[in-house]
């Protein structure tokens, strides 16, 4: 399904990006893992012993221009082309969790900067390096937050919230990906953006199943729940998809 292409994915490290790179290569995909965190990419590497000739390992700063270029040259050099960029990072500023209410200026601008900024910037550079190639494909992970009103009536019970910061964000990166796959008409370069629902990482338990309930089957997702619509946006079965935002979420919008 994915033989003979070449994928760049941006936040390798993380839980999506991770399930995301064992299933392409599954599907006969190269795959260039690029993370900031260049310890666990070393541990990676170590594990991905059997796949030496299919895989490339790369550190990747998103909100750095110069790092997001030398990690398409990386890729490009290593294995002649890349098919497609997938940005699954979750960057956060480093401040103190606080309610909408009590956040200072410096404390939203810090947020917004590094997650939708470092989103913008990796586009950016990504489209400039599918342009100079001929053809391209660009997948953003959003969230369910940026598409949906939340639904505070989860959160009672326990110590967690909805954070508004969070849902501009991810609405913003859904935009953005409308806003490119537009402006790139005619270019050979597609944009798509997957809404993924919650994913588990021991959640707290009143948390969990009141989410269930708003759910059809299963509730929060697990990583490799959402890599299966990523691996068909990531195959030439759908060339024709531009600019959507495709929601995998068991039902939790309805």
């Amino acid at each position: 399904m994915l033989s003979k292409k070449v994928i760049l994915i941006a936040g390798a490290c993380g839980r999506i990006g991770l399930a995301l790179s064992k299933m392409a290569l599954k599907y006969n995909a190269t795959v260039v893992l690029a993370d900031i965190n260049e310890k666990r990419l070393a541990e990676l590497s170590k594990e991905f012993k059997d796949f030496k000739d299919k895989t490339a390992f790369v550190v990747l700063d998103n909100t750095s221009k110069k790092s997001i270029n030398e990690a398409f040259e990386s890729a490009k050099n290593s294995f002649g082309q890349v098919d497609a960029f997938v940005n699954a990072t979750y960057p956060l500023a480093k401040i103190k969790t606080k309610p909408y209410y009590e956040l200072e200026y410096e404390e939203i601008c810090a947020q917004l900067n590094i997650h939708l900024g470092s989103f913008i910037l990796a586009s950016q550079e990504a489209v400039k390096f599918f342009k100079k190639q001929g053809y391209g494909n660009i997948i953003n992970l959003s969230s369910i937050m940026g598409s949906f009103a939340p639904k505070f009536e989860n959160y009672k019970n326990t110590n967690m919230q909805s954070s508004l910061e969070y849902s501009v964000i991810k609405a913003g990166i859904n935009h953005l990906g409308v806003w490119l796959a537009k402006e790139l008409f005619n270019t050979n370069i597609r944009v798509n953006t997957v809404v993924s629902g919650g994913i588990l990482d021991k959640q707290n338990e009143n948390f969990l199943q009141a989410y269930r309930a708003c759910c059809a089957s299963k509730g929060m997702l697990e990583a490799d729940d959402v890599c299966g619509l990523i691996v068909f946006l990531l195959s030439d079965l759908s060339l024709y998809i531009r600019g959507q935002s495709l929601v995998v979420d068991d039902g939790w919008s309805l």
